[in-house]
Parts: structure tokens; sequence; C-alpha cells
């Protein structure tokens, strides 16, 4: 089967890999009809996380099921399914508490010994350990491309906004309008919002946001506190969405939050750290939720009925539509902020 491999930093390849095959009882092999190119990806891709060549990537899919091993019930050859990027269990602790995403057998699509080295999904076939837990059926109503980024970043989008405590009448503040951030705006109208304002530095993004209604906020062009500042009366967003994951956006973040306002971290961080003032944030009663990795599992099914209803369309982000021959080719458009979403087709 062809699959994109990790070359070297910034060096990938379409190859000749061996096929994916059921290796567990549990297992199922998918057949990928389409996959994105995902921002974290680009951890990878950078060498901010360790690869070794050969190691193949991705870790967003929608497919058919090519074969299953003897233990899957749910699905049976020829099924449409989103894949999760994260494989969890199923079955202990934190999986039966809807914490899918701290699973003592955690692993993770596409990521090398980050991610258990399990294959990535930016290949034509990609197995799926405990495939009853981690695929999840689609109707067929829902084209490939509506139910792409169920597996990850549309539903992690839907589980910011929703962990974040939006009320009704709230203002709220989304810093970064990539992928992510794209849909936490999207999701944080459901909770009907009296405005909601995006910030962001790239005027592509933007122009995304404010079809979705958003308000947008370049800080090149003006400082988004001030910004936020005027639309609350000068008292800041009551909830700020950290969707970027540095530490400049998060800095952002808390600039923007009221007084006794909530900021959601859902931003991937991996080595950065900074110095915290606690006496600053005590005094202000900041109310600060560190969102982790999704626990997709467990919200998955919310996000589609979402992109069933027409409450989020994820369509507007794919701006690049290419073959698996030519990835290397997304990857270097995504990176260079050229692309919003890349979505590719084996």
């Amino acid at each position: 089967m062809r699959a994109i491999v990790f070359d070297d930093i910034e060096t990938l390849a379409v190859r000749e890999v061996p096929d994916a095959r059921v290796e567990a009882p549990g297992d199922a092999v998918v057949r990928v009809t389409a996959t994105a190119i995902c921002g974290s990806d680009l951890h990878f891709y950078h060498g901010k996380a360790p690869l070794s060549p050969g190691d193949t990537l991705g870790h967003e899919a929608v497919g058919v099921i090519e074969e299953a091993g003897p233990d899957v019930k749910r699905f049976h050859r020829g099924d449409r399914v989103v894949v999760a990027f994260n494989i969890v269990c199923g079955n202990c602790w934190f999986c039966l508490h809807q914490e899918n995403a701290l699973c003592e057998e955690f692993r993770n699509l596409g990521a090398g010994p980050f991610g258990g080295d399990l294959g990535g999904c930016q290949a034509e076939l990609v197995r799926v350990p405990y495939a009853d837990t981690n695929l999840l059926a689609l109707p067929s109503e829902i084209e490939d491309e509506r139910a792409l980024f169920v597996g990850d970043a549309l539903t992690t989008g839907y589980y910011g906004a929703a962990i974040a405590g939006i009320r009704s009448g709230d203002t709220v503040a989304v810093v970064g309008a990539g992928p992510v951030g794209f849909f936490c705006i999207q999701a944080a109208m459901a909770f009907d919002p009296e405005i909601v304002l995006a910030i962001d530095l790239e005027p592509d993004r933007l122009a995304l946001a404010e079809k979705m209604g958003a308000v947008a906020v370049n800080p090149r062009e003006r400082s988004p506190q001030m910004a936020v500042s005027e639309r609350t009366g000068g008292r800041g967003a009551d909830v700020v969405i950290e969707a970027v994951g540095t530490p400049s956006a998060y800095e952002t973040a808390i600039d923007v939050v009221r007084r006794g306002g909530a900021v959601s971290v859902l931003g991937m961080f991996v080595t950065e750290s900074i110095e915290i003032p606690m006496g600053v944030y005590w005094a202000r009663a900041l109310r600060l939720t560190f969102a982790g990795l999704c626990p997709v599992h467990a919200w998955w099914q919310r996000s589609l009925e979402a992109v069933r209803s027409g409450a989020i369309d994820p369509i507007p982000i794919i701006s690049h539509r290419l073959p698996l021959s030519r990835a290397p080719e997304g990857y270097a458009l995504f990176d260079a902020r050229q692309a919003t979403k890349v979505v590719l087709y084996p």
C-alpha cells in the first residue's frame, strides 16, 4: 500500500509500505477514502516529537471496513466509518467514565513511538485496534468530507466550546481561528452567546470566521484587549477559548478575559512553560480549564449530530484537495499557512 512516510525533519515522501493487517482479534483494517493534514502533524514534521525514517503519519480519516477481526462485533466489511485519532481500550476506569483521552492504554495513530508505534491514516489502509471502540459508523446521508474531521479537529472544537461554560448572552473570544478554532467558533454559536470574537493573525482564517458569524480581530491591526473591551463595556470576555497552543496565545486569552471569567485552554502544548502570577489570577477570580487531549469517544456522536443538523459545517475550512501522491506539497502549503485545511485522497 502507499503511505506518507517520514524521511527527515521537513522531508516526507509517498512510498510503498507493507499493507496494514489484522494483528489482534479486535482489530479492523480500514480502506481510507479521505484523510487530512492536522496542525499536530506539524509537530512531527518539524521534529518537535520524535519520528524515525519510514514511520507513517496522519490520524484523521474516513473509510470503509476492509477486514475485521473475530472479536469485532459492531462493524463488518463494507461499513463506512470515521476513525478516532486517539486509540483507547474502551474498558479501563477512564474510558468507562468518558475520560477516554486518559486511557490506560492510550495510543495515537501516526505518531511513531510517541503514539505507540501505530501506523498513520495518511495511507491507503490503516489498522485500527479495539475497532468497536475506535470507529464510529457513518450514516449514508453524511458524505466523507463532512465526516472526516469528526475523529479529531471538529470534535475537539465542539468539546472545547462545551466545557468552557458558555451561557446565553455571553461574550466569547476564541484565540486562534485555525481548524480547531474554526470549529470552536461554530460550536460556541450553539450556546446562544451575544457575540463571538475570533482573534488571529491570518486574514484568510479571519475571513472564514466572519462567514461563520464571528467578529474578526487581527492583532496586527488592533489590540485584542481593546477590541474585546469596547464590545463589553470595558469588562472583557466572559469566556475565552485558547485554540492555538502557544504561550503568546495563552497570554492573549488571559489579557482579554474579564474578572471572574473563564478560560478554556484547548491548544496543544508540549514542552512550553511560562511563569504564572498566582496572586493576580487569584485576585481576578479566573477559572481555568486545561482541556487536554479531546476525549473524542465521549463527544463524537454529539458533534456528528451537529454536522447532520447543519449547526456545524466543516466544508468551508477545506482549502485544498490533493491526491495522496502530492502530500508533501500539501504539508508545505499547510506549514506556510497558505492552506486552511488539506484533504488527501488515496
